[in-house]
């Protein structure tokens, strides 16, 4: 499992977080959209997914660390997550392994 170190703790890759990111925004583009137009509601979210807690228990914890603090580990736990956790691949194959079958992958 890949994860990703903020002043908040380790945000950690999980079909879970990655479901709940996806039914809150209805896409990753839309989250990335979202951190880029410094929403707040949408750090809570990202934090809470990515560490397993409900937005209540993060919201001061955000607020205080500050959205620009933020916006880089955020971005690249997006990036994992949407990778199934994975870093995505500097050659273009993103999600891939050569040679792998399905069940392999």
């Amino acid at each position: 499992m890949s994860e990703v170190v903020t002043t908040l703790g380790v945000l950690r890759c999980s079909l879970r977080a990655a479901k709940e990111i996806n039914l809150v925004f209805g896409s990753y583009g839309a989250a990335y959209k979202r951190i880029t137009e410094y929403d707040f509601g949408a750090y809570i979210a990202i934090v809470a997914a990515g560490l397993g807690k409900s937005g209540k228990e993060v919201e001061v914890d955000v607020y205080n660390v500050g959205m620009p603090d933020l916006v880089r580990p955020l971005t690249d736990f997006l990036g994992l997550l949407s990778n199934g956790g994975r870093p995505p691949s500097l050659d273009g194959t993103e999600g891939t392994t050569a040679g792998a079958t399905a069940g392999e992958r």
